[in-house]
């Protein structure tokens, strides 16, 4: 019970750092980045889901019930078995399948309290991830829209939209709250560099940097005074770890820069592929060392 609370703790305050302290996993992480970052995106993507996966099977047994499992196992080969000995008999056959689909709901239910315990460190580490690869900069000449969205009420011609210099403003449309209620900038950067886009409302200023041509650590497509509803919505992937969140009042809902995905060596990169290496590689890990530990799942 002791181990189990340990791991539920650890959980738990990786969990409310990432939350409430983001600046402390992401200075764990740019380490990380700064370390092994030279071995190029690819590298330190498998390096720390080699790491998760070891983690995770370390932690498994103590948040699992490894003896319940053991048994509800036996149960369904049992019920495997009574198929292939009894396939002649119709109602034996008919009893091991319902036995062995009742099982597997057995077997589900034990693996639920892991996975909730486990899952949310998994998706703070592909956050952590996402922030520093997922996207690259944009390239001076590269046309880009960037889309403004303003909280209800708030006008489109009540914000005031500063463009810096090294930034060509092509076309600017408000929307009107029928529309959406957004801003929508036809934006060309002619120059290299960290460019401050400016929205005021108010007396109020919020900035949206534009990255052309640069080296940044960690790079967001959104800022938005709304991360979890974005990341619900599958807009956000990132949250709280680059860009830092708007207040929740703030005249704006996001500001979107359209930034491509950095490729990962052989996949196209993006929070997408970072998903899939990042799943595929934890996952062989903690299999391949279940049997080290003697690990049941």
């Amino acid at each position: 019970m002791r181990a189990r609370l340990t791991v539920i703790g650890i959980c738990a305050v990786l969990v409310g750092l990432a939350w409430f302290v983001p600046a402390v996993l992401n200075g764990l992480f740019n380490g990380i980045d700064m370390a092994f970052g030279w071995a190029g995106p690819f590298a330190v993507v498998t390096l720390v889901s080699g790491v998760t996966g070891a983690l995770f099977i370390m932690a498994f047994p103590h948040v699992s019930s490894q003896q319940g499992i053991v048994a509800v196992k036996d149960k369904i080969k049992v019920n495997l078995l009574g198929i292939r000995l009894f396939q002649d008999n119709l109602k034996n056959v008919l009893k091991s399948i319902a036995g062995m689909f009742t099982w597997n709901f057995v077997y589900l239910g034990l693996n639920i309290l892991p996975m909730i315990v486990l899952a949310a460190p998994f998706m703070v580490v592909w956050f952590q991830l996402n922030a520093l690869y997922a996207y690259e900069p944009l390239k001076a000449g590269q046309e880009q829209m960037v889309v403004v969205e303003l909280a209800d009420g708030v006008s489109p011609a009540s914000v005031q939209v500063d463009i810096p210099e090294g930034i060509a403003l092509k076309q600017k449309v408000n929307l009107p709250v029928s529309d959406n209620n957004r801003i929508l900038l036809r934006l060309t950067p002619e120059a290299d560099g960290s460019l401050p886009l400016v929205l005021t409302h108010n007396g109020v200023e919020v900035t949206k940097t534009i990255e052309v041509g640069t080296d940044p650590r960690r790079l967001a497509r959104l800022r938005t005074s709304e991360p979890l509803a974005r990341f619900a919505a599958a807009q956000d992937p990132i949250v709280k770890f680059a860009d830092p969140p708007l207040p929740s009042d703030s005249f704006l809902k996001a500001v979107t820069v359209d930034y491509g995905p950095k490729p990962l060596w052989f996949m196209d990169g993006g929070e997408i592929s970072i998903m899939i290496w990042f799943v595929v590689v934890s996952m062989a890990v903690g299999f391949g060392l279940k049997g080290v530990f003697g690990v049941v799942i």
